[in-house]
């Protein structure tokens, strides 16, 4: 073997792998692209600063995005998501404003959560109800409940330890990020190392052949929307600490950006394809262009035009170098 051979041998090694992780991840070269036009337009975008802004500040899309993930996961949706958000958010800061007890705010929000998931799927699983009506359905019911007990204002009174928790950091990380990306790392083991992420998979590949396999597709429909509604709930606490205070239209502006986010990693919306870590690149991009246009000084009306036309081409991408061997990793 001659040496041109030998020394070119670990270079297109290298690049196999790189071309294979972009077929798998095709959300990584718009993302990279995207850093790099932003760093050069705005010199201040890449400081350390302005990367925990965006991922604090994005905590609460990314929790959320991980529940609607293994909602679209099995064919279904849950719009009701962004609204429970907010309804888990004013009953949990009522609860730490009477209280001054941090963690029965958690419970509290956990609760409301878990609540509206098991009527979504009670509603879908075992009435076999659309999901799209019955989780818009809940939806106008938790942002009526988000208004109604607060009043239409701002819930006070947050506990101390609630607000140094949504501003601290560690190692440079903020808390609420860790949040997530602990959430991100036990989901995404959850779908691709455990029975129940196979039974969901298989489900929302062919529900007939999931039914004749023996699965119970009506739990398996019914536990992703019970975890749906449990992530929900999290984020709401999230964003009380991002705040400092528990905001009744917390949620209301923010669910195309968790289901865009989802859609744009890859999954696909028919079920049986997508994935925890591919979910989080599809967030990811949307958070870094989003505080990119703003350090630009885009009006808002033109970055939805911008955002629109990202998500056809990143999803386009997505579906194109996408196989269903590798879209669960």
């Amino acid at each position: 073997m001659d040496r041109y051979s030998m020394t070119n041998k670990p270079q297109s090694k290298i690049i196999r792998y790189i071309v294979s992780a972009f077929r798998r991840y095709p959300t990584i070269p718009i993302i990279l692209s995207l850093l790099v036009t932003f760093s050069l337009l705005a010199p201040y975008f890449l400081t350390g600063s302005n990367m925990k802004t965006i991922m604090a500040t994005n905590a609460v899309i990314m929790i959320a995005a991980i529940g609607q993930t293994m909602v679209l996961l099995t064919g279904g949706i849950d719009l009701s998501i962004s609204t429970v958000i907010s309804a888990s958010a004013i009953l949990s800061g009522i609860v730490m404003a009477a209280t001054g007890q941090i963690i029965l705010g958690l419970l509290t929000a956990i609760g409301v959560g878990l609540t509206f998931g098991l009527i979504n799927g009670m509603l879908v699983g075992y009435c076999g109800l659309t999901p799209f009506i019955t989780t818009m359905g809940t939806q106008l019911v938790a942002r009526g409940m988000a208004f109604v007990l607060s009043r239409g204002i701002a819930i006070k009174g947050t506990p101390r330890g609630m607000i140094d928790f949504g501003f601290g950091e560690l190692l440079g990380i903020p808390y609420v990020t860790m949040v997530s990306l602990i959430l991100l790392v036990v989901s995404s083991i959850m779908v691709t190392q455990t029975t129940w992420g196979r039974k969901v998979i298989l489900f929302g590949s062919n529900r007939i052949s999931a039914k004749y396999a023996g699965l119970n597709t009506k739990k398996i429909e019914m536990s992703v929307y019970v975890l749906s509604g449990v992530f929900a709930g999290i984020a709401g606490m999230i964003s009380i600490a991002n705040l400092g205070n528990a905001l009744p239209g917390v949620g209301d502006t923010i669910l195309l950006m968790i289901i865009g986010g989802v859609v744009l990693g890859g999954t696909n919306m028919n079920g049986g394809e997508g994935s925890i870590s591919r979910t989080i690149l599809g967030v990811g991009l949307l958070a870094i262009m989003t505080n990119g246009l703003n350090m630009l000084g885009i009006p808002f009306y033109d970055q939805l035009i911008i955002q629109g036309i990202l998500i056809f081409v990143g999803n386009g991408l997505a579906m194109k170098f996408s196989s269903k061997s590798d879209l669960a990793l």
